[in-house]
């Protein structure tokens, strides 16, 4: 797969509709007249800035949630369902996010759930795995986050896994490249063992932690990794158009 994919997170940034306007027109100017062929890139901006996004956004950027609910209806106060979101206009969504894991207690079993959702409701959902400690035991970490959150799902046809190691997330101390790649290798076997050797040599399998413009082309231009995650140079127009521009230039 020669195309590159480049998740944007902006997490719960920014605080305005006009700021979330202005950013997303920036994104899309340094977008225009992109190669599709090169480069799939995806926006997931915070709920409320779904519709605007939508209506802002030029063909050729996807749409994504940060999150879905693990229901598909029902008296969940504060939930947003699949189909809500599928609805407002979205093409993926972000699921099992490491700080939804280890800042509100998601679990394996309820990333599952979302999964099955998301997959309901015609969206692609964009797996992230990685374990909270460096240098921890990424074998079983990461077997027992796939095989948990995958139980029972049928194909990956749909389904992109990003690789974000907790402690690489926002602190500004990126994963090397060659620990990048060799995770991506280990969740290509363990998906094999799960599936197939299609699927696993069919997978997009993403980098995420503290990406940006100076250390993106390291990642994403390795055999293996089909692109990257990006969460806080993603909500700066002009760092985030730098990093798509390197991608289409490569």
């Amino acid at each position: 797969m020669n195309r590159k994919i480049i998740v944007a997170n902006w997490k719960m940034n920014p605080q305005t509709l006009d700021e979330a306007s202005r950013l997303l027109d920036g994104i899309a100017q340094g977008f225009k007249d992109a190669d599709s062929k090169k480069l799939e890139l995806v926006l997931a901006p915070p709920f409320p800035y779904l519709y605007e996004s939508k209506k802002r956004l030029p063909r050729g950027i996807g749409l994504a949630a940060q999150d879905v609910s693990f229901s598909e209806r029902g008296a969940y106060t504060g939930e947003v369902s699949a189909l809500m979101v599928k609805n407002a206009g979205c093409d993926y969504a972000i699921i099992g996010h490491s700080e939804r894991r280890w800042k509100m207690g998601e679990t394996d079993e309820t990333i599952n759930l979302k999964i099955k959702q998301a997959l309901a409701a015609g969206l692609k959902p964009i797996l992230a795995v990685g374990e909270k400690e460096e240098g921890a035991d990424l074998t079983q970490i990461i077997g027992t986050q796939l095989a948990k959150a995958l139980d029972g799902v049928a194909s990956l046809e749909d389904i992109t896994i990003a690789y974000e190691p907790v402690w690489a997330i926002g602190t500004g101390k990126p994963d090397t490249p060659d620990g990048a790649l060799s995770a991506a290798l280990l969740i290509r076997k363990i998906v094999g063992n799960i599936y197939d050797n299609y699927q696993s040599e069919n997978l997009s399998v993403l980098y995420g932690g503290s990406v940006n413009a100076d250390n993106v082309k390291s990642f994403v231009f390795q055999n293996g990794i089909n692109g990257a995650l990006v969460g806080g140079a993603s909500i700066v127009a002009q760092d985030f158009t730098k990093i798509i521009k390197l991608i289409l230039n490569m």
